[in-house]
């Protein structure tokens, strides 16, 4: 049986030399740092967002949680049909691919084309997952094993939701601007801290420092 997985981020692998060539990037406290923590969404946010050029995968934003959608596309022939013994079809629905239960499909010249939706919980505030607000952003701050922070804005114009991330390669020279930012290495691994002020904040916000950037359409 041949399988398709489109999943809600695109994984990239780098190769590297050594592991004194990996690094990565936090923020010393949740994001922004003088705001206070909220535990719930406006309801303008509300809603289902497909991804930018792939709609089987989606965002879904209830008030106290957000959670991301994509589907499992399941490729199966008439001859796999026959020799699979696990794979029935009962009921405009195939049983033998998710435990218990049938899911859709759709015949196109003798092949079984089947779709498995699958959900996963993306963010939700509670201890170590800090919600802030300040005017249009949402940042959404998780915190690691460490105690540091990573974060993600969340804004949304019109119809569109747009999620951005750091690449901190990418931005190395704006988070220099950042007066406290410290690097720190175990294992020859490099992990780079900052503490920006407020100020500092919005002008790495403004300059784009947040450039990793996914866009969701109602």
């Amino acid at each position: 049986m041949h399988k398709l997985l489109f999943t809600i981020s695109i994984l990239i692998t780098y190769s590297f030399y050594g592991q004194e060539d990996y690094s990565s990037f936090y923020f010393e406290d949740s994001q922004p740092s003088n705001v206070s923590s909220i535990f719930e969404i406006q309801d303008s946010y509300l809603g289902s967002y497909y991804k930018q050029n792939d709609s089987l995968v989606r965002i879904i934003i209830e008030k106290d949680s957000i959670y991301t959608e994509f589907g499992i596309l399941f490729i199966i022939s008439q001859e796999e049909l026959k020799k699979n013994k696990s794979i029935t079809i009962e009921n405009s629905l195939v049983h033998g691919i998710q435990p218990n239960r049938g899911i859709p499909f759709k015949i196109i010249e003798d092949t079984i084309y089947a779709v498995l939706i699958q959900q996963d919980l993306l963010f939700k505030p509670d201890s170590n997952h800090i919600l802030k607000q300040q005017k249009n952003n949402y940042f959404l701050n998780s915190k690691n094993e460490k105690g540091y922070f990573s974060t993600t804005l969340l804004s949304l114009q019109s119809d569109t939701l747009m999620l951005k991330e750091i690449d901190h390669l990418e931005v190395f020279n704006l988070l220099q601007k950042i007066k406290i930012f410290k690097e720190v290495e175990q294992n020859n691994i490099k992990t780079y801290i900052a503490n920006p002020t407020q100020n500092e904040l919005n002008i790495f916000i403004r300059e784009q420092g947040f450039s990793d950037l996914l866009k969701y359409h109602l």
